[in-house]
């Protein structure tokens, strides 16, 4: 186990993972006092054909390349038969720790690819090609910023004559993430990384690889049969998202896009769409009345259905004013006041002048005889 300084000033301090060729530390720079990541050659690496030839790659291709979306490479040496690599430290989870916890949303998906398209365009513009681009080689951090990694099998520029890996070397890679000129030992072009991308678009959306299998198996699928169609494993994925993700695992690599930054605008306009359908379908927010009672049924609108108890309404409506003017059939009421004080008025005349009739008429009746009075004596 490493705890040892390396070249006077990067200390290893804490095992963060290791692989069938090495093991990554946490460390710190003491030089600049600054978090690194420490990536060692261990005894079983370097009985790995190329292991150290791929060590070397890795730190030439990544100096190359400065980008947001790309792990930086700050030294390489070789100490006491140990090879490393010191590397920016990115705290966070890569994309298959991600799918292994179910398939992920198509947003999430598509920002994820569009962020390493953003990566694998800024290497192919400096003449790079990834060669392995998985879920395990992108990482995302706590933000949601994506950062590609492991540049060791990466197809460099020419320079000196020698620009590829020799031998065996030449089908390095994971096989269910492997183009299909990989696959058959063929010349590699910025495609074979857009063919890797499609891949791991596919198993982001699916939850899993294209293509399964033992790793042979694999490889004939690959070069011989059509992936299974991505909307028939998540049907919620847009149609477009799923052409996309057929163009880019085309067997010919002349079927696919032509670049990494086409296949980001398309994954733009698709990012787009879905944001503006969602704002168009959201209701519109309104203060809610209360909630209906367990097991009442409403009709296709909202409404109550007869005979199965009310329903809360679909939102709450404020009382329609009174009507006002001529043909309402409603009075306003302070007009209603003044006419009942009116009305009131007009009877209290109505009975006075009745009542002083009254007084004022003998209380005779011509129909009645009067009786007799006697004379007086």
């Amino acid at each position: 186990m490493l705890r040892r300084l390396l070249d006077g000033r990067y200390l290893p301090e804490e095992l963060l993972g290791t692989g069938g060729m090495g093991e990554v530390w946490r460390g710190r720079d003491l030089r600049l006092d600054r978090p690194v990541a420490i990536k060692v050659l261990t005894e079983a690496g370097l009985d790995e054909p190329m292991a150290a030839e791929r060590f070397d790659r890795e730190a030439r291709a990544a100096a190359r390349l400065t980008h947001p979306h790309i792990v930086a490479v700050y030294d390489f040496g070789t100490e006491a038969d140990d090879s490393y690599l010191v590397m920016e430290l990115v705290e966070g989870r890569t994309v298959a720790a991600l799918i292994a916890d179910g398939p992920l949303p198509v947003e999430q998906a598509v920002s994820i690819a569009m962020q390493a398209c953003d990566g694998i365009a800024a290497a192919h513009v400096a003449g790079v090609v990834h060669r392995d681009v998985k879920p395990g080689n992108l990482i995302v951090t706590p933000s949601g910023t994506v950062k590609i990694c492991d540049f060791g099998i990466a197809r460099l520029p020419p320079a000196g004559g020698q620009n590829t890996l020799t031998g065996p070397a030449t089908k390095l890679g994971t096989s269910s993430y492997m183009s299909p000129e990989q696959a058959l030992g063929r010349p590699v072009d910025p495609r074979t990384d857009l063919y890797s991308l499609g891949c791991t678009l596919y198993a982001m959306l699916a939850g899993v690889p294209p293509f399964s299998g033992d790793p042979l198996s694999v490889l004939h699928q690959h070069v011989n049969e059509p992936p299974p169609p991505l909307r028939t494993r998540r049907p919620d994925v847009p149609v477009d998202l799923d052409a996309l993700a057929s163009e880019l695992l085309a067997k010919d690599p002349a079927d696919r896009p032509t670049d990494a930054t086409t296949v980001r605008g398309r994954l733009a306009a698709l990012l787009a769409s879905s944001d503006a359908a969602t704002a168009a379908a959201a209701p519109v927010t309104v203060a809610a009345g209360p909630p209906a009672p367990a097991g009442a049924d409403r009709s296709p609108d909202g409404r109550e259905v007869a005979g199965r108890g009310p329903a809360a309404p679909a939102q709450e409506v404020a009382p329609a004013p009174p009507a006002r003017g001529p043909g309402t059939g409603r009075v306003p009421t302070r007009r209603r006041r003044v006419l009942l004080l009116v009305a009131a008025a007009v009877l209290g005349v109505a009975l006075l002048a009745l009542a002083a009739v009254t007084l004022l008429t003998p209380d005779t009746d011509p129909s009645v005889a009067e009786p007799a009075v006697p004379p007086a004596p």
